[in-house]
């Protein structure tokens, strides 16, 4: 005889099995990323640190470490990052430190911890540097940058002013572009136009010219800024098919903020 209440039992095993089929794909899943965060921190000299912590925590020792090395640079806006530096990295420049202790080791130091996330102590080793090179701009300037990242507006404005007044293009001009932003960071927009419609007067870098257009923008100019956000998306014609990657981003971004100003 057929039994009525069959169904129902059929179902509640279907929703049994989908929920199970559901914990194993996502058990997989953090197997998987705690692998892939297991062999990055390896393959960054960071065995001794990170790799601790995932072995220790698994997934969420993984996640950790994902949010530490990644996020940063993922959710920032603009900014002329470091590149990527590892453990073993971070080890020679503070043996060179030690061994030498001169302004262009303390500088290599300074950029080694900021690469790192170490953003105080990446301050503190800048300060040494300028203290043993008072006139070195390169110390300098890494001590702007270090004090930006940390939210030090004025006193990175008044170390990047004093690098753009003695190199106006410095660092391909990186120190300009990060005076920029501290100009920002002290509600000095109208100090950052200028400065970034200097930089726009003479680079097709998106990034540039989209923070020129936001500048602009909230300035009251919207001509000026549509005009830059146009750029972006003209000069994205040109650029070679292997940099696109780079470029299309800015691309959306630039057609997103058209949108919203209605141009």
């Amino acid at each position: 005889m057929n039994d009525w209440r069959r169904p129902a039992r059929f179902a509640k095993l279907s929703r049994g099995d989908a929920r199970g089929g559901g914990v194993l794909a996502l058990v997989i899943l953090g197997i998987a990323f705690t692998v892939w965060m297991a062999v990055e921190a390896v393959r960054r000299g960071d065995a001794s640190g990170g790799l601790w912590i995932i072995l220790l925590f698994g997934p969420i020792g993984a996640a950790v470490y994902f949010f530490s090395e990644y996020a940063d640079t993922l959710f920032r806006g603009p900014t002329l990052q470091p590149r990527k530096v590892t453990a073993a990295e971070l080890r020679a420049a503070e043996a060179d430190v030690k061994r030498l202790g001169n302004a262009a080791t303390w500088t290599a130091y300074a950029s080694a911890l900021r690469g790192r996330r170490q953003k105080a102590k990446a301050v503190d080793a800048a300060r040494k540097a300028v203290e043993h090179g008072p006139e070195s701009l390169e110390a300098r300037y890494e001590l702007g940058l270090g004090l930006e990242e940390l939210g030090r507006y004025d006193e990175a404005r008044t170390e990047l002013e004093r690098v753009v007044a003695a190199d106006p293009t410095f660092d391909s001009d990186g120190a300009l572009f990060a005076l920029a932003r501290a100009q920002q960071g002290t509600g000095q927009d109208a100090a950052a136009r200028e400065s970034l419609e200097t930089l726009a007067s003479r680079s097709a870098r998106p990034e540039i010219l989209f923070e020129c257009a936001a500048v602009q923008a909230r300035l009251g100019d919207r001509a000026a800024a549509a005009q830059n956000l146009h750029r972006i998306i003209a000069e994205a014609e040109a650029v070679p098919d292997y940099l696109k990657g780079n470029v299309l981003p800015w691309v959306h971004k630039a057609k997103r903020a058209l949108q919203k100003m209605g141009g």
